[in-house]
């Protein structure tokens, strides 16, 4: 039997996040996606190019606020699914998204499954705290992108079945390089926002500390604010002509450049708010040769697996050592390439297709068992904790709320009114 599934996803008009749906089609599912009819994002395509499966543009109210966006006409919804009468409804937005409740309200007898890549147990106000826990009520199961975003679930109260679905990648297009260490050089990388939190200062040091042992140079793709201190930096530390810096690039010109790196570099920090969630850098780089190197921060130590290099966040001191003694290790350096590649095999678009499709089967079946959970948070997130590991913490701790805490006024008080009043807006309107 062919299952028809309506998608939901809000950063489908970047056609490198449809590989999903490219490799469902391929594993037999019929897709149906619908993405926002605009999305300020510098990947997402004004005029979506051609796909193997159908593609519905909606208007959204606040395009670009990944969980605060909503459709402008809730009746679009349901003619949407009166039309296409899909097996299962597939929300790839967070349980607490105000979109997501608006898909959920509009489907109240659809088999349904959802996404989640959040792994803070984060408190949320009111009304996303609602959104969540009716979310958690209603949804046959959930496919989470990492064992810590799973035990969030499971923690939170979500009795149902849960997936740990990797994000995967396009194995036609990211593949094993020729890197060796004979190179006359060793050529360092990271990709990425460049903001504090993706650890663009480190990157630059370990590149100095590495270039003082043999000759390297640090190849940094993306754009952000951080990219003319890391030229400062570079600079101060006598290495501004071994850092090359490059503007967001196409898959193709990615793909090659990770076949040309020996390391890739992931040296994220934690923030109040935020923490490394997935890393589809490391599945991409082990995929193309590339060895990782990173902090244990978030899922990185999870995704790296045993090929990466992982070591205690922020002691850039240890992530130069762990990169110099792989460069300089011919036998370890292969290893850890092949540990790579064999973790990255397992998580092609092709495989995590097979076991999404295999999900859909079961939510539409109504073969996905709900488990007794104990009443006592404290005792349900020690069960999470047994079954999926702990969850991430950010600087704030493990539990952080959503929101900071207002200790004074300013800016501070004025964003937090601002999102009082939108908190607000939101409730009225999905109450009508």
């Amino acid at each position: 039997m062919t299952i028809r599934v309506l998608r939901v996803y809000h950063s489908g008009r970047d056609p490198q996040h449809r590989a999903r749906e490219r490799a469902l089609v391929a594993v037999g599912v019929d897709v149906t996606l619908v993405v926002p009819s605009g999305w300020p994002d510098a990947a997402a395509e004004a005029c979506l190019s051609p796909e193997t499966f159908r593609v519905i543009e909606l208007p959204v109210r606040r395009a670009g606020d990944v969980n605060r966006h909503a459709h402008v006409e809730d009746g679009a919804l349901r003619r949407l699914i009166a039309e296409i009468r899909p097996d299962v409804l597939d929300v790839h937005e967070e349980p607490f998204s105000v979109v997501a409740r608006q898909w959920l309200r509009a489907a109240p007898n659809l088999p349904v499954l959802m996404y989640t890549g959040q792994n803070v147990d984060k408190r949320f106000p009111p009304p996303f705290s609602r959104f969540e826990a009716a979310a958690y009520g209603r949804v046959g199961a959930f496919y989470a992108c990492s064992r810590q975003a799973a035990s969030v679930l499971r923690g939170k109260g979500f009795a149902g079945t849960i997936e740990v679905l990797p994000l995967g990648y396009d194995d036609t297009m990211f593949r094993l390089g020729s890197q060796s260490l004979d190179s006359d050089e060793i050529v360092l990388m990271l990709a990425g926002r460049l903001v504090p939190e993706k650890g663009v200062d480190d990157a630059v040091r370990t590149l100095a500390r590495v270039h003082a042992i043999r000759p390297a140079r640090l190849v940094v793709i993306g754009s952000g604010p951080e990219a003319a201190r890391a030229r400062e930096l570079a600079s101060s530390l006598g290495v501004g002509d071994r850092l090359e810096l490059a503007a967001w690039q196409s898959g193709e010109e990615l793909a090659s450049n990770y076949r040309a790196a020996h390391v890739v570099l992931v040296p994220s920090r934690p923030t109040q708010t935020w923490v490394e969630q997935f890393g589809r850098v490391i599945v991409e780089a082990q995929a193309s040769g590339a060895v990782v190197a990173g902090y244990a921060s978030g899922a990185i130590p999870e995704v790296a697996g045993e090929a990466g290099m992982v070591v205690p966040t922020g002691d850039v001191e240890r992530l130069a050592e762990a990169v110099a003694r792989v460069i300089a290790d011919p036998d370890e350096f292969a290893w850890r390439r092949e540990a790579g590649r064999r973790q990255a095999a397992t998580r092609t678009w092709h495989a995590v297709a097979a076991r999404q499709a295999a999900l859909y089967r079961i939510v539409y079946a109504g073969q996905n068992a709900r488990l007794k959970l104990p009443r006592s948070p404290r005792r349900r997130r020690a069960e999470a904790r047994a079954e999926f590991g702990p969850t991430a913490w950010t600087t704030a701790g493990e539990r952080p709320f959503a929101l900071p805490i207002v200790r004074r006024g300013g800016a501070v008080a004025r964003g937090l009114a601002a999102t009082i009043d939108v908190t607000r807006e939101i409730a009225s309107r999905l109450s009508r």
